[in-house]
């Protein structure tokens, strides 16, 4: 009967409460969330806005307009685990959902560069909520076997938003301006709101559920951990080191395609905006299916070797191929990111305790996210050091990557180490109870 309920359970989960109501709530809000991030992309690529604020030529001012966004993302990653542990996961998403709207109608009236890099500060710290609030449900809704999948799924948002944003946020600019485009956005950002209405903190039958025990006990590497354990916790350390890979390499690649297109390889403004949601598009596909490919294996360490190595390869020949070819594989490559962000989720629910899930989210990605600023300031100051050329960018992004894929191995060996002590420490527990 058990084996029963087992394969028909495997066959209809797509069908449950959980993906239906759930997973597309925090896709939802993950879509959402990614066009505000990133309308900056297109909006430092525009004429207009250079021309209006004096911002031409000047590269790291731009890399900073998404560097302070993910300084106060990252900060705020602190604060929103306590809260989301203290006040739920719902109410967090709404309240953050609210402050996006407010900021967004707000970065439409700014003058100065400075008040708009005070102003993406305010919407990093906002948009904080996402880790915390997706880790939550994800912990408390989903058992250990779909964490691989539900995380890329739900961080594909960050793929497929900007699929969907790049040609909305294009249309907007070409329709009226800059101004009017974050104007249209602000109302947009609130949408979140009229859906975490219907969505509980966790499932009303949990505590008869015998599935929660599976995120109080032993997981791949040991014992899952209070707080007060982690800082002490090797594995848990190079989760975050792969955060801030994962974190650093889609907010520089983001920032930088479009304008690299438009600058460098002279793709029209119009233009691009089709073959990056192409790209973005194949960058989704790619994302759920490492999702996919991580659960089945059960070996998601080894799957974020695979995908970082990859990106490593594949990002510099990239720049060699046809305007229009480059768009779209570079866009695609953003795959990387999004799977080794759900990889890390995935990987952290196996090391940390359900009650402490948020607050240890909050702390992984936090630093994650903080470290990572330096990505696109980095980016647009090696430009400026190579006259204009884009490939020194790259290539900094093509050698992170290639230092993630030394951080999952070594998760790999963790975990590896781990099951052999478990393996090794069976027999004497067998001849003792004898």
């Amino acid at each position: 009967m058990a084996a029963k309920t087992t394969a028909i359970d495997g066959r209809s989960w797509l069908l449950t409460r959980r993906w239906l109501l759930v997973a597309s709530a925090m896709l939802f809000l993950w879509i959402i969330a990614q066009i505000d991030k990133t309308n900056v992309s297109l909006i430092i690529a525009d004429s207009r806005f250079l021309k209006e604020l004096n911002l031409v030529g000047h590269n790291a001012e731009l890399g900073g307009l998404m560097s302070t966004f993910f300084m106060g993302y990252g900060f705020s990653l602190f604060a929103w685990g306590f809260l989301v542990d203290r006040f739920g996961a719902r109410n967090c998403a709404i309240a953050g959902s609210i402050a996006w709207g407010a900021l967004v109608f707000v970065s439409s009236r700014i003058t100065t560069i400075n008040e708009f890099l005070i102003v993406r500060f305010l919407l990093g710290a906002a948009e904080g909520n996402l880790w915390p609030v997706c880790n939550a449900l994800t912990n408390r809704w989903f058992p250990a076997r779909e964490h691989g999948r539900v995380q890329s799924f739900w961080v594909s948002g960050s793929t497929l938003g900007t699929a969907v944003g790049v040609p909305l946020m294009s249309g907007l600019m070409l329709a009226s301006n800059w101004r009017g485009a974050l104007t249209f956005l602000s109302a947009v950002s609130l949408l979140p709101v009229l859906v975490f209405l219907f969505i509980g903190n966790r499932p009303a039958a949990r505590a008869n559920s015998p599935k929660t025990s599976e995120h109080a006990g032993t997981g791949e590497f040991g014992d899952r951990k209070g707080l007060r354990d982690l800082s002490r916790s090797t594995p848990f350390w190079l989760v975050t080191a792969s955060q801030f890979v994962s974190c650093t390499t889609i907010y520089t690649m983001i920032q930088w395609i479009p304008s690299y297109l438009t600058a460098s390889r002279h793709l029209s403004f119009k233009a691009i905006g089709a073959w990056i949601t192409l790209g973005y598009v194949l960058a989704t596909i790619l994302t759920l299916l490492a999702g996919y490919i991580a659960d089945r294996t059960m070996q998601r360490s080894l799957t974020g070797v695979v995908v970082c190595l990859a990106f490593s390869i594949l990002v510099t020949p990239a720049l060699a191929l046809s305007p229009e070819g480059s768009a779209v594989a570079l866009s695609a490559l953003i795959a990387v990111a999004g799977a080794t962000g759900a990889l890390n989720g995935a990987l952290a629910h196996a090391l940390v305790r359900q009650d402490v899930i948020a607050r240890a989210t909050g702390i992984y990605t936090g630093i994650g996210n903080v470290v990572s600023a330096v990505g696109p300031v980095t980016f647009g100051a090696l430009i400026s050091a190579l006259g204009g050329r884009y490939w020194g960018g790259f290539l900094f992004v093509a050698l992170l990557n290639a230092a993630g894929a030394v951080i999952y191995f070594a998760l790999y060996r963790q975990s590896k180490m781990k099951r052999a002590a478990v393996v090794e420490t069976l027999p004497r527990e067998v001849t003792t109870a004898s």
